[in-house]
């Protein structure tokens, strides 16, 4: 083979080096390439060069299944949105039943402490009354105390007046028993 021909066997390797996409669209560089090495190339390379040559004809072919990966890949984007928010849906359900179970949760913590709070109610009104009852009769002891004072004074100068007004007696009580037993 010659250098020539070798040449132009690398020209038309960096054409099939593109994108597929450019090639399906436009391969006349490598039929060009063909024609002017036809007869030059074994029939093995030739054999292999040509289809790379009508790739054209594979355009619409090529169009769909480009078109039905690009589909493929948007129904994979399509899928993923779908399960996250069917994962956001259920997480919000767990969250709506954490909600729902604290919720009752704390309307029976509230019935427990309403309960209490009216327990407590009643215990507090039983003290207030016991504790108006007590300053009721805290109150009266002031006066009493006062009047206790005055009755000792009263007691005190009667008492004293009656030990004024007592006088000796001589004789013991046994002595006079004596005499009135004597004359008897």
């Amino acid at each position: 083979m010659s250098d020539e021909i070798k040449a132009k066997l690398q020209e038309s390797l960096q054409f099939l080096n593109q994108d597929i996409g450019q090639l399906i669209k436009n391969a006349q560089s490598i039929r060009a390439i063909l024609d002017e090495l036809e007869g030059k190339l074994p029939e093995v390379i030739e054999d292999a060069l040509t289809p790379a040559a009508f790739i054209e004809s594979h355009r619409a072919q090529f169009n769909k299944a480009q078109k039905q990966l690009a589909d493929r890949h948007q129904q994979e984007e399509i899928i993923k949105q779908r399960d996250n928010f069917k994962a956001l849906a259920e997480s919000a359900v767990g969250e709506v039943k954490s909600l729902n179970d604290t919720q009752a949760s704390i309307l029976r913590n509230k019935a427990k402490l309403e309960v209490e709070r009216d327990r407590l109610l009643q215990e507090l009104n039983r003290v207030n009354q016991a504790i108006d009852i007590a300053n009721h009769d805290l109150s009266q002891i002031p006066p009493a105390i006062t009047k206790l004072h005055e009755d000792k004074q009263k007691y005190a100068r009667q008492a004293y007046q009656l030990h004024k007004s007592l006088q000796p007696i001589s004789n013991s009580s046994a002595d006079n028993n004596q005499v009135i037993a004597n004359i008897d």
